[in-house]
């Protein structure tokens, strides 16, 4: 297998959403990300590849290791490659219903209070084998 290029989804695979599509909603929301990925998944993995990802890690750090605070927002967003089949059909959900409710997930959550941004917080959207997305929040 060829050696894949910095932002290349391997063949048989594409990306649901784009870069541009993504951001526009995220700066509409006033949402600030520290950064923004789209990968591929590894569709061969026993566990269901996701599709849609955000990730909120704690900011409560030990300070005697000297930890610094985050530079810019904590906030990690990625989107998956997803089978090229499914790609315009996964890309419709993501514009209709998903992408909106991510982003208002990452908009509130630098406004949750010290007790939920002291934790690592998950929303993770998963395709189920028989196409099915499902939401896993933790």
């Amino acid at each position: 297998m060829a050696a894949l290029r910095p932002g290349q989804v391997a063949q048989g695979l594409g990306l649901p959403l784009g870069r541009d599509e993504v951001s526009a909603a995220l700066a509409a929301a006033g949402v600030n990300l520290g950064s923004l990925s789209f990968s591929r998944t590894d569709q061969n993995r026993s566990a269901d590849p996701y599709v849609l990802h955000a990730y909120w890690p704690s900011d409560a750090r030990a300070k005697y290791f000297h930890s610094r605070d985050f530079d810019t927002s904590p906030l990690l967003m990625s989107v998956g490659a997803v089978p090229s089949e499914l790609r315009y059909e996964i890309g419709q959900q993501l514009r209709d219903v998903w992408l909106e409710r991510v982003v208002a997930w990452a908009q509130q959550a630098p406004k949750s209070g010290n007790v939920w941004t002291a934790t690592d917080h998950y929303w993770t959207l998963i395709r189920k084998p028989d196409g099915r997305l499902i939401l896993d929040e933790t």
